[in-house]
């Protein structure tokens, strides 16, 4: 929500500025076209080759971890079985053993209890703290791409003579890259500091 408000708003702050810059710069400036172009960097991580390869890595490591948290899940439920069997078979006994016998066999079947229960809050720290851990690669590898990527967009506005490349969609664009003829910091700055 507050993503899309602030794409609107740099949106609006982008569409000033060249408005702003094409009446403040005179006739002469503002009849030259201004160049822009706009690049969807979602698209770009999906569709190329670097980006795939991550995504791939990203859901191999995925994969990896729900086999482990299965693994664990499957071992936590067969001592719950085998902790109701041993349950049972006490309920089913206890009138046959001597009190020695059935204290042995509820401490035997508390200890296995409190076993459990250390790996089940194990096994529920490992799940968060291997969560935490995919979502940290996720970002630092997402926003190396994108650095990536940014740096061959400033390349290609060089190159292509570009005043403003946008990335965006239809919805929503933010400034990846200008030229210095449409930066309006300094005017603005003058400006304002005239106001009262």
């Amino acid at each position: 929500m507050q993503g899309c408000l602030r794409n609107r708003v740099v949106g609006w702050m982008v569409l000033w500025v060249v408005v702003a810059g094409l009446s403040w710069t005179g006739q002469a400036h503002a009849q030259k076209r201004l160049k822009v172009a706009v690049v969807d960097l979602q698209a770009v991580l999906d569709s190329s080759n670097k980006g795939k390869a991550a995504k791939q890595r990203l859901r191999e490591l995925g994969r990896k971890l729900q086999e482990e948290i299965k693994s664990k899940r499957q071992f936590k439920e067969e001592r719950e079985k085998e902790l109701q069997k041993l349950r049972e078979n006490i309920a089913s006994t206890s009138g046959v053993l001597n009190s020695k016998a059935r204290e042995e066999r509820q401490e035997a079947f508390r200890k296995k209890v409190r076993e459990l229960k250390r790996f089940i809050d194990d096994t529920n720290n490992f799940i968060e703290d291997a969560t935490a851990e995919f979502r940290e690669k996720e970002v630092r590898e997402t926003r190396r791409l994108l650095r990536e990527i940014r740096d061959v967009v400033q390349v290609m506005g060089k190159e292509g003579k570009y005043h403003l490349v946008l990335e965006g969609n239809e919805s929503a664009a933010v400034v990846l890259y200008f030229d210095g003829t449409v930066d309006l910091t300094q005017k603005v700055v003058a400006r304002y500091n005239k106001t009262k």
